[in-house]
């Protein structure tokens, strides 16, 4: 069985209107085909699992309905010559005469089952397009309701901004922490801070005029982004001056040792 053929036959297989030989042919191609053949079947599957919820189809005119139902009423009634027919023998004795019943022809059949095959898959892709398109939907409603959270958190007057610039090694790098006043918690969005060495960690520090507490040990990625949550501790609000990152050894440092990297006066 060749890779056009199972595409052929894809379709069918996936609704189980394939016999069982063919079937198992199809499986063997399969079980060698390479791994962009076997996602293009994977989809042909998928789509026939979402049948079930196909739209809605539009409303089919009366008068299509009515030729549909003659045409059925007129092939399933049964020809004259197909009729019972009585007879009588010389000897009295009822001879009933049937002749054979007539079948319907092969490809008439084939073309109904084709048929029925693309109504079904375009249903089913269309419900596909659906449940993505719905799917894209939530997720965009869902992210437009959490920026509108974070502006009005930004309006609000329990909410404080601070900017944090680049010194000595990354003059580049910049952060905003958004502070709420009310929970005493933290977002840090820093920007352009380079990734650290593999040895090396940063470390962000609350900085009062009697301590430097540790407030998070954190490594940004290739693109030098990272955005943290943190919940300020009550031994850090007392007092609390500024704010610093320094790079430390890896797993953090009980004090700054390294150089500064991101500072803050509050």
């Amino acid at each position: 069985m060749t890779w056009d053929e199972v595409k052929e036959l894809g379709p069918l297989y996936a609704i189980g209107a394939l016999d069982e030989k063919t079937s198992r042919e199809l499986e063997a191609f399969l079980s060698h085909a390479t791994p962009a053949q076997q996602r293009e079947f994977a989809e042909w599957q998928e789509v026939a699992a979402l049948l079930p919820l196909s739209l809605p189809h539009p409303e089919v005119p009366a008068r299509v309905k009515t030729n549909l139902m003659e045409r059925i009423a007129a092939e399933t009634q049964p020809a004259v010559s197909e009729r019972k027919v009585t007879t009588y023998s010389s000897t009295g004795k009822v001879l009933p005469l049937q002749s054979k019943p007539r079948t319907a022809r092969p490809v008439q059949r084939w073309l109904m089952m084709a048929a029925t095959v693309a109504l079904a898959f375009s249903s089913g892709y269309l419900a596909w397009q659906n449940y993505k398109i719905t799917e894209q939907l939530t997720d965009s409603n869902f992210k437009l309701g959490t920026l509108q959270r974070q502006f009005e958190a930004f309006l609000s007057p329990s909410t404080r901004v601070i900017s944090m610039n680049g010194v000595e090694e990354t003059p580049q790098a910049h952060a905003k922490i958004v502070w709420n006043t009310d929970s005493q918690t933290w977002e840090v969005h820093i920007k352009n801070l380079p990734a650290p060495p593999s040895d090396k960690d940063y470390q962000l520090w609350y900085v009062t005029a009697d301590a430097k507490i540790n407030a998070a040990v954190f490594r940004t990625g290739a693109n030098g982004t990272l955005e943290l949550k943190l919940n300020i501790p009550p031994e850090a609000l007392n007092g609390l001056a500024a704010t610093a990152v320094t790079l430390e050894p890896k797993g953090g440092s009980p004090q700054p040792t390294g150089k500064f990297h991101l500072m803050a006066k509050i």
